[in-house]
């Protein structure tokens, strides 16, 4: 009764190709924020860094033009003090903010690739339905949130916490030294305290990626029944058939070309026919037509057989019979057998000859 449930209506089967395929085209893929918002911390910080040169050039010229609005207050002064502020809120903001977008959007095409779905940006009432979201805010995804804002809580806490004890020493020694040791104990903290951020949020990132990336796979399960039923519906496309019979004919042509290369000879009408053979004192009581084929084939049989070494016979009458009259892996009928075995001994006598015997 349960195998019986199972194969029905239980979920229990990883989703297929073609189910994660209409899924993506719905808009419905896999990403996790948590890594986006990392890799957007990572470039503020890198920003910051590349760029602190320059901020700390207008930071001063800021600061310079407001102790000479203090100095000598007035219209002309309060003006170019406004003006340097602006062009330095400008020079200090536009480029990490521009940074920071372009990064997350990249971050984001990374992960999922490119997506249109205009499903996905189409009003859905349902969403305002209150007792769904009563529902959400108990749901295994938002207790997922919780614990993630938890960790990542707790991880910047305990690193202030020993970042601070590791420093402490030296905020007691700073009475005892130079103003300039102020600067650098700061320095040395918040670059610490950078460090161990950007690792914490790494982590959780990981964690949010393998999350994500299970409860993706798992909410688009099927079931026996839903794959039975893809499959019926997969036989009647015409590209899946397509795919298909092109594959078919591809196993069948390396199935082919590795049969050539193990034939005796190859009998040729010399470019529309091929028919190779294959004869083996002891193994093959009669000789054996290995592949054969027209036109393209018939080249695609020439050159393996000019790749693997083995002796091309031209016979326009031998070609043509054996290809009309002999099944592939079948063995020649006894009409063929004088003509066979006068080609066979010719390609005996070049191999011979090739090995200098």
């Amino acid at each position: 009764m349960a195998g019986k449930k199972n194969d029905s209506g239980d979920r229990t089967e990883k989703p297929t190709a073609k189910r994660l395929k209409d899924a993506r085209k719905e808009g419905d893929v896999h990403k996790s924020r948590e890594l986006t918002s990392t890799v957007i911390v990572l470039i503020w910080l890198a920003a910051i860094w590349l760029l602190l040169p320059s901020y700390l050039r207008q930071l001063d010229g800021l600061f310079a033009v407001a102790f000479e609005a203090i100095r000598n207050p007035g219209p002309e002064t309060l003006a170019m003090a406004l003006e340097k502020s602006g062009i330095a809120f400008v020079l200090l903001t536009v480029p990490v903010m521009f940074a920071v977008a372009l990064i997350g959007l990249f971050a984001d095409f990374v992960q999922i690739g490119p997506v249109f779905a205009p499903k996905r940006v189409k009003p859905d009432l349902s969403r305002l339905n209150p007792s769904e979201g009563v529902k959400n805010m108990f749901s295994k995804d938002n207790l997922v949130e919780v614990i993630k804002s938890i960790l990542k809580t707790a991880g910047l806490a305990a690193i202030f916490v020993v970042v601070l004890w590791g420093l402490l020493p030296q905020y007691i020694a700073l009475p005892l030294g130079q103003i300039g040791d102020i600067g650098i104990a700061h320095w040395q903290g918040m670059l610490r305290m950078c460090a161990w951020t950007v690792f914490v949020f790494f982590f959780v990132s990981a964690l949010d990626a393998f999350w994500q990336r299970h409860s993706y796979i798992k909410r688009l399960q099927m079931s026996r029944r839903d794959i039975r039923q893809e499959s019926k519906e997969n036989e009647g496309d015409p590209h899946i058939k397509g795919r298909r019979r092109q594959l078919h004919q591809e196993w069948a042509q390396q199935n082919m070309l590795h049969s050539v290369r193990k034939a005796s000879v190859v009998v040729t009408n010399p470019t529309h026919v091929a028919v190779a053979l294959l004869y083996e004192e002891g193994e093959t009581d009669i000789p054996v037509v290995v592949a054969k084929g027209e036109d393209h084939e018939a080249a695609m049989i020439r050159k393996a057989a000019e790749d693997a070494g083995v002796p091309i016979m031209q016979d326009v009458a031998l070609a043509r019979g054996l290809n009309e009259k002999v099944g592939l892996d079948d063995y020649i009928t006894p009409e063929f057998f004088q003509a066979v075995a006068e080609v066979l001994r010719w390609a005996e006598g070049m191999r011979r000859a090739r090995e200098g015997r």
